[in-house]
Order: structure tokens, then C-alpha cells, then sequence
């Protein structure tokens, strides 16, 4: 088959691979659709880790082909959507409920192989059942969309709160939803592309305000009353992390949601968050969030179809990370044909 090889910094080849004997519990799935994530930008730059040799791809749906077990509950031509993060279900965290901290993770496109492929392998325990007729580029949508809902349980938003989002791209249009969906009674997207800022109006934001204008804060301070109950950092950078702590209002909430180069620190003036009891969340991947992405996507909750700007056959997925720069994308797919 072809598949698209990562074989450490700056290195990701296309070639054929072939497949082994499926396992007991696992299924050979034909990849449909494959996002490409800012991680698997981070992980190509060396900025991000992973097993090498790897299969990239992270946010992958397609049809099951083959089952490694004749009394499984998937069928040959079941329509899947997979989460990549696999927990072993005994070590101290993952009996705490702590799955998302699990010692002996994997994590399929990361650390084994994913969906930049024409099949690839995935353990049974990580397909979900989409409905026949469900539009597979969509359900490509429901691991980001997962790791979203882990984000906005730490924001814990009640209704006719105020809500500061910083970035546009997939997350932060996902997150402008959910937040719309949470009962706020304003959203600010803070985001610097015009299309973006527009797509995220018609998305359910009240206001867009371009991170590079001087009056930034002062302009947020007016339209909320000095008061922002939650801000949601989605761009992955100190600065918008350093943003997000000056926009907050006293006794708010940040969750810092984007994903930095391991490299980039930020500085916290403490007596800042003294005065302002602040509280800062980080969120780590999508511990029991999957099934509801799915469910979201499935019943029109959460709209992803205006996100996808670019779909690109498999065939041409290094174009990708040699020459093209996919931060001006929304959201980037890989096609099997």
C-alpha cells in the first residue's frame, strides 16, 4: 500500500508499505479522509516527539475491510471514526480514571502507525460505529473536536458568561461552537486572518478583533465591561498564552489550549495573579470525550464543513510539509481515492 513514512526531522517519504497479519482484536481499515494537524507540523519539525519510523495522521476516518476476529461486533463495510489514543487500562493512573495520563500510552499516527496511508491497522477498541449514510470527511473531524471537549470542561462556563478566543483555526472555530452551545452570552474570537475572523462571526462569535491592533485590550475591556469570565488560548505561543492571562478578568479562567514548541516558556508576574485570582487550566488530549464528538458531529451540533479549505490526495501529502505552509489553512485533509 502507500503511505506517507516519517523518518525523523524534516524527513517524511512516500512510499510502498506493506501490511502484517491483522491480530485478534484489531480491524484493517480503508482510510477515507485524514486531517493534518498543527501536531504532525510540530512532530516533522522535531518540535513535537514520536516513534521513527511512523505513519503520521492522527484524525482519520474510512470503512472497515478486514476483522482479526470472526466474533467481532464490527462488519466488513462499517463506516469508522478512530480515536488514535490508546490506554492500557492498569497502570496507577489509568485505575484513577487518569486514562489521559497513562504510562504505557500509544497513540496511532504518533507513536504507531496512523491514517497517512491507504489502510492501516487500528486495535478494535478504538472504532466507532458512524451511521451508514454519515459523510466520512466530517467524522475526520471528531478526534480534534474530542480533545475540544476536554478543553471546555476545564473552562466550565455558566450561562451569560463571557468568553475571549484566541486563534481561528480548526480549534478555535470548534471552540467557538461548543462555547456558543455552553449558554455564553458574548463570544470574542481573537484572530488576525479577515476570513477567519468572518467564518468564526457566522460560526456563533458576537465580535473579531485582530490580535496586532494596539487598542486590543482596551477594545475587549469595552465590549465586556472589564469583565471576561473565561479566556480559551488556541494558537499555541507565549505570546498569545501572555494575552490571555492580561485579558482575563479578576477571578477568571484561562485554558491554555494550544499546542507550544517544546522550547517556548512564558513569565507570570505573581503578584498579578494574587490580585487577580487568576485560574490557569491546560488540557491534555480527549480522556472520554470521543463518543460525544461523534455524537455532535452526527446530529448537526457542531459544524466542520466550512473549515475544511484544502483536501489533497494522498499521493501529494509531502507537498504539504516541503513547500506549502499550512498555518493560512483551516483545516488541511488527506483523500483516499
Amino acid at each position: 500500500m502507500l503511505a506517507a513514512i516519517f523518518n525523523g526531522n524534516n524527513n517524511i517519504v512516500l512510499s510502498d508499505y506493506a501490511l502484517r497479519t491483522l491480530e485478534k482484536n484489531e480491524l484493517l481499515v480503508k482510510v477515507a479522509y485524514c486531517g493534518i494537524c498543527g501536531t504532525d507540523k510540530h512532530i516533522y519539525e522535531g518540535k513535537a516527539p514520536s516513534s521513527i519510523p511512523v505513519i503520521l495522521g492522527h484524525e482519520f476516518s474510512g470503512t472497515i475491510i478486514e476483522t482479526g476476529d470472526s466474533n467481532s461486533k464490527f462488519n466488513i463495510g462499517d463506516k469508522v471514526a478512530i480515536d488514535p489514543n490508546i490506554y492500557c487500562g492498569h497502570c496507577d493512573y489509568c485505575r484513577k480514571g487518569m486514562v489521559n495520563f497513562c504510562e504505557n500510552m500509544k497513540a496511532l499516527g504518533v507513536s504507531i502507525n496512523g491514517g497517512f496511508a491507504e489502510f492501516t491497522i487500528v486495535p478494535a477498541s478504538q472504532a466507532f460505529i458512524l451511521p451508514s449514510d454519515f459523510d466520512l470527511s466530517i467524522a475526520a473531524f471528531a478526534e480534534p473536536l474530542s480533545c475540544c471537549l476536554r478543553g471546555i470542561a476545564h473552562a466550565d462556563i455558566q450561562h451569560g458568561n463571557t468568553i475571549v478566543i484566541i486563534g481561528g483555526g480548526t480549534i478555535g472555530l470548534l471552540m467557538v461552537q461548543l462555547v456558543r452551545n455552553s449558554g455564553a452570552s458574548k463570544i470574542i474570537l481573537v484572530e488576525p486572518d479577515s476570513y477567519k475572523q468572518k467564518l468564526g462571526i457566522k460560526l456563533g462569535a458576537d465580535n473579531s478583533i485582530n490580535p496586532y491592533n494596539e487598542k486590543i485590550f482596551k477594545e475587549i475591556k469595552e465590549l465586556t465591561n472589564s469583565q471576561v469570565d473565561v479566556v480559551i488560548e488556541c494558537v499555541g505561543s507565549a505570546d498569545s498564552v501572555d494575552n490571555a492571562i492580561q485579558i482575563a478578568g479578576k477571578g477568571g479562567k484561562v485554558v491554555i489550549f494550544g499546542l507550544a514548541p517544546k522550547e517556548q516558556n512564558v513569565t507570570l508576574n505573581l503578584q498579578y495573579l494574587f490580585h487577580n485570582e487568576l485560574k490557569i487550566f491546560s488540557s491534555f488530549l480527549n480522556p472520554f470525550t470521543f463518543k460525544s464528538a461523534i455524537d455532535l458531529l452526527v446530529n448537526k451540533k457542531i459544524k466542520v464543513q466550512e473549515l475544511i479549505t484544502q483536501q489533497i490526495y494522498l499521493k501529494d501529502v509531502t507537498n504539504i510539509f516541503f513547500g506549502s505552509n499550512i498555518s493560512n489553512s483551516i483545516k488541511v485533509q488527506i483523500i483516499n481515492n
